[in-house]
Order: C-alpha cells, then sequence, then structure tokens
C-alpha cells in the first residue's frame, strides 16, 4: 500500500499550479466577458473553461485517482481495470484538447477581424465610415419626410393618468 502523503510529490503541485492558473485565468475571462459582450469574449470564456476542465481532471486523475486505484489493486490481486475505461478516458482528453485548441482558433479569428475593423475605423474617419444599417434608416426617414400626408390625423398628445 502506497500512503497517502505519497501522492504530495512534484508533479502534485506542477498540476495543481495548472489548475490555479486556469481557474484564474476562467475568472478574469469572465469578468472581460461581463464588460465585452461580443464573440472575442464568448470564445475566450469557453477556451478558457475547457482549459480549466482539463487541468482539473488531469490533477484528479494523476493524484487522487491513481492513487485510490493503485491502493485498492494492492489489496486485491486479481483487480483489473475495466478496458472501457482507459478508452473513455483517452477520448475525453483528447475531446477536450480538440475543443480547446479549436476554441482557441476562433478566439484568435474573432480578435483579428475585430482588431482589423476597428483598425480601418481608426484610419478612415468619421465621416467615412457609416455603417449600412445607420445609412437604410436615415435613407427611410428621408424618404418619409419628404412624402407627407395632409390627410393624416395629427397624433394625439398623451393624457397623464391612470392606464385602463
Amino acid at each position: 500500500m502506497i500512503p497517502f502523503s505519497a501522492i504530495f510529490n512534484r508533479d502534485f503541485f506542477i498540476y495543481l499550479g495548472f489548475v490555479v492558473l486556469s481557474i484564474a485565468g476562467l475568472v478574469l475571462a469572465v469578468s472581460y466577458r461581463r464588460s465585452q459582450e461580443g464573440k472575442v469574449s464568448l470564445f475566450l470564456l469557453l477556451t478558457t473553461a475547457l482549459v480549466a476542465t482539463y487541468y482539473t481532471l488531469q490533477w484528479l486523475v494523476i493524484s487522487f485517482v491513481s492513487f485510490y486505484v493503485s491502493n485498492y489493486a494492492a489489496s486485491h490481486p486479481d483487480f483489473q481495470v475495466a478496458t472501457w475505461v482507459n478508452l473513455a478516458l483517452t477520448i475525453l482528453f483528447t475531446a477536450l484538447n480538440y475543443a480547446f485548441v479549436l476554441t482557441l482558433g476562433l478566439t484568435a479569428w474573432f480578435a483579428v477581424r475585430k482588431a482589423r475593423t476597428e483598425s480601418i475605423v481608426l484610419t478612415q474617419g468619421p465621416d467615412e465610415t457609416i455603417p449600412e444599417e445607420l445609412t437604410c434608416e436615415s435613407a427611410v426617414d428621408v424618404g418619409q419626410s419628404e412624402t407627407t400626408d395632409d390627410s393624416a390625423a395629427p397624433a394625439e398628445p398623451s393624457v397623464p393618468g391612470p392606464e385602463a
């Protein structure tokens, strides 16, 4: 039997540091998401959530789960871990790695697009960059103001008081 103090080796504290850093990154991503409200902040939040999940699971499996499984196997010589457990853990960690790479790529792509858009706006000036929606709305407003109808009844002023 392995003593419980054997868990606290160098690898335990390295992976614990990764977990703490990834959770701190997750907290920072949440505060960034609240301030930005865009696709960049959403994918950054998802990326840090995946990293925090990955490192937490890795830390738990490497330290505690392996400790308890190896102690159980030492006291029960006929014990064998099912083959599907290893396969399931491999698939889980591979999926987390691919999802992390995908969300990191999307975060970078949306950040580059946002930075390019902001640099174009800064270089062109405010007079040259009128969004398409504003152009369409202002054209509709101008069109409506030119075609005033004399037969239209004036709008009645609202009367203050309780509504029925």
